[in-house]
């Protein structure tokens, strides 16, 4: 019965892919009082998968004697079908530990997750493939979050609707008219009609919701794609849509978050990809607000990690000043006038 020694430490997928990818059947957690949290949330992952956990708290992350001594007393209640993965906790907790599992001569893992390979060092070279079935609410729980709701809508309508404007390449067109809806909206007039540039496109706003009507100019063909629509959404929508053309990545829309202490944030677009959660801030109206680009690097560091990205998507030109600090914080800007249709 295999048991999966775990350095803990805050970058949580160092030691969930690991145990995801060779399933023990028991993890010993060892953490410092700092890193407490953090094993706390990966217990609660683990158990959810039907693995069993042990504990080794407030242990002494620049003790090596101590650490080793730890390490060697644990190995001797858990016999000869032991792994121990390096990746995680502090240089001097993994050279403790490498150094006892040596002397026992014992398997060492380290799991490289930029280029998505296990890596066994002791008794014997080797490199594998990460493989490891991991969701986004995996992810997310080992970080301590949970989903407590998303946005649910017909995928189909505004797939059909983001095909037009793409084979038509009216994105920059959609975009101006979208200016002025909301320009409308902000002077709080309640009906209102807007069309782009070629009438191909018509947005209404009645008592009811909002309506966008599209086809061609002579309307052979003419659909009504939503209602309830509020005014910045169809930027979310639109990441979304171009998103699921990939078809290795998950996904998830309007995600509302919550952690053990009440604490809720909300995010737009959630991808997994490659091991990889990447976070989209999605703003169709605001311009040059750097508030934006720290609220995203701020939901990326909690929810996700340093191995964790952060994308700001938008529709329109950002100042020079923008796009430097979001380069400073290592956020990509997206502006949707400029990609390219497929």
């Amino acid at each position: 019965m295999t048991t999966m020694f775990c350095l803990v430490s805050r970058q949580a997928m160092a030691n969930v892919l690991p145990v995801f990818m060779l399933k023990p059947k028991n993890v010993l957690l060892l953490s410092t009082l700092e890193e407490k949290q953090c094993a706390n949330n990966l217990e609660r992952l683990f158990v959810q998968k039907n693995i069993k956990v042990y504990r080794r708290d407030n242990l002494d992350a620049y003790d090596y004697k101590a650490f080793r001594e730890v390490v060697k007393e644990e190995l001797k209640k858990y016999g000869n079908d032991v792994i121990l993965n390096l990746t995680g906790g502090t240089k001097l907790m993994a050279l403790a530990a490498r150094d006892a599992f040596a002397e026992f001569n014992r398997r060492i893992v380290y799991c490289d997750t930029e280029h998505k390979k296990l890596i066994t060092i002791h008794p014997s070279y080797h490199i594998e493939d990460l493989n490891a079935e991991l969701t986004i609410e995996d992810y997310l729980s080992s970080y301590g979050y949970k989903i407590i709701d998303e946005k649910n809508i017909n995928f189909d309508e505004y797939f059909n609707f983001f095909n037009f404007i793409e084979k038509n390449n009216l994105m920059a067109s959609f975009v101006n008219m979208y200016k002025k809806v909301r320009q409308k909206i902000h002077m709080e007039i309640p009906k209102f009609t807007e069309f782009n540039h070629d009438k191909r496109i018509k947005i209404t706003r009645d008592l009811k919701g909002f309506f966008i009507e599209y086809g061609t100019s002579n309307k052979e063909i003419f659909f009504i794609s939503h209602s309830d629509f509020k005014s910045g959404d169809w930027l979310e929508y639109y990441t979304y849509y171009l998103l699921s053309k990939n078809k290795n990545s998950q996904l998830k829309l309007g995600v509302k978050l919550i952690n053990e202490k009440g604490v809720e944030n909300e995010i737009d677009v959630i991808e997994l990809k490659d091991y990889r959660l990447i976070l989209y801030s999605c703003k169709s109206g605001k311009k040059d607000n750097q508030f934006d680009l720290y609220q995203i690097e701020t939901l990326r560091n909690i929810t996700s990690g340093t191995f964790g990205k952060g994308i700001f998507v938008t529709a329109n030109k950002q100042s020079a000043a923008f796009l430097k600090r979001a380069q400073e914080l290592s956020i990509k800007v997206i502006n949707v006038l400029e990609i390219k249709p497929a």
